[in-house]
């Protein structure tokens, strides 16, 4: 029994010591990790080769050291070391591979430099950081095709980063074809793109770029695309704005929506959203004239435009441009209707030739109580005439005026 009880309390004492010695030994590696990931955290080549110090086999380290020495010292020599055994110690990571790669490009050797790229790719083929980084590594070497297939990753699955990419591939290039060809098929690259190639004034190959998108199968959102129609009216080709505005119809429902069979103006029973844009409604606000869709009263559907006048005023403020033929005749009618519209002259609906601002036609002025009744003119185009603007506008406008006018159901047709 003696015998028994003595075994059994050196067994426990021995266990006792082998547990406090685990306890002791865990506790010793954590406080050295600790302050290797201490001084790891701190500025400075001191800290990151403490840190190397006490925790050796720590990847991370000999990789910041690499940074280290590569942006501060700039010791080519010994940034290739520490990020070798970084890549030792952690062969999976594309970050450290690429600063190696760096670390090559500093010393001059452009084959070591190359490899270290391409192990970056190896391990991470599709990480938009790897490859926006390794493009950027090919294009400095004069790796034109290598560095677009790597930017071709980059705009097929980071969004945030299309704008810098064809900003780089266009300041590199400045070839749209090539970097067309890279476009991965989302709709929104291929605008952005286009809004590029606007702005750099490069207006023939937007519409190369226009056209591609227009003949793909990709559905896009119409809204985004409306500035290409507007960068087409302000350089007066007016007729490829028509063909891009019909273009964007046809891949949208809710777009042809807005448009009536023979009738060249665009919603012209205010029943759509207003776009401010492209051959839709411009709003500009005034002073004296409160504008607003009025969904209490109208002719047909379900609203009209509602302007109340306060004081004066000429233009209401509401616009739309419209693609016409050169020498045609036109017929514009409206219904519409006044409350209280006291003036000495009232508002009328209005053309002017686009370029000239000549007026073509204008409906007679609404004063008075009026129920809903319709207005009309006859227009004749000029021999150059392309665009038109529909206006509301008094004439004069400087005279007082007070009350309501409501105005619905828009049309602009071609007299035969």
């Amino acid at each position: 029994m003696a015998n028994g009880s003595g075994h059994k309390q050196i067994t426990t004492t021995l266990l006792f010591g082998l547990c406090l010695s685990l306890i002791c030994s865990y506790a010793w590696f954590a406080i050295k990790a600790f302050r290797a990931q201490w001084s790891a955290d701190h500025p400075g080549r001191a800290f990151i080769e403490q840190a190397i110090a006490l925790a050796p086999q720590n990847a991370e380290f000999h990789e910041s050291l690499c940074r280290n020495i590569i942006f501060g010292s700039q010791e080519p020599a010994k940034a290739v070391a520490e990020c070798r055994i970084a890549s030792q110690l952690n062969p999976y990571s594309s970050s450290i591979w690429l600063d190696l790669a760096q670390a090559y490009y500093s010393a001059g050797n452009i084959e070591l430099n190359n490899a270290a790229i391409h192990h970056a790719l190896d391990v991470d083929p599709t990480t938009p950081d790897t490859a926006w980084n390794a493009a950027n590594f090919f294009l400095i070497r004069g790796g034109t095709e290598e560095a677009l297939k790597q930017f071709a990753v980059v705009l097929r699955e980071d969004p945030s980063l299309v704008e810098p990419t064809l900003n780089i591939c266009w300041q590199s290039l400045h070839n749209a074809s090539r970097i067309q060809s890279i476009l991965p098929q989302n709709p929104e690259v291929f605008l952005a793109f286009i809004k590029l190639l606007l702005s750099s004034g490069e207006l023939g190959a937007a519409r190369q770029t226009w056209s591609t998108l227009m003949q793909s199968a990709m559905s896009l959102d119409y809204h985004h695309a409306l500035f290409y129609v507007d960068s087409l009216l302000d350089a007066h080709a007016v007729i490829e704005a028509d063909q891009a505005w019909k273009q964007l119809a046809s891949k949208s429902a809710q777009l042809r929506a807005y448009s009536e069979p023979g009738n060249l103006i665009t919603d012209g029973s205010f029943a759509e959203e207003i776009l401010a844009s492209g051959f839709d409604w411009r709003f500009t606000p005034r002073l004296k004239i409160a504008a607003t869709l009025d969904k209490s009263e109208f002719h047909t559907g379900d609203r009209s435009l509602r302007l109340v006048y306060n004081d004066s005023g000429s233009d209401a403020g509401i616009s739309q441009y419209i693609a016409v033929q050169p020498n045609t005749r036109y017929r514009l009618s409206a219904w519409v209707k006044s409350d209280h519209l006291e003036t000495a002259n009232g508002p009328a609906l209005t053309v002017f030739d686009s370029d000239h601002h000549a007026m073509l036609g204008s409906t007679g002025e609404t004063v008075g109580t009026t129920e809903w009744h319709q207005v009309e003119s006859e227009l004749q185009t000029g021999p150059n005439t392309q665009l038109i603007v529909f206006v509301i506008e008094r004439h004069p406008g400087e005279t007082r005026i007070q009350g309501t006018f409501w105005v619905d159901d828009i049309v602009l047709k071609a007299i035969s």
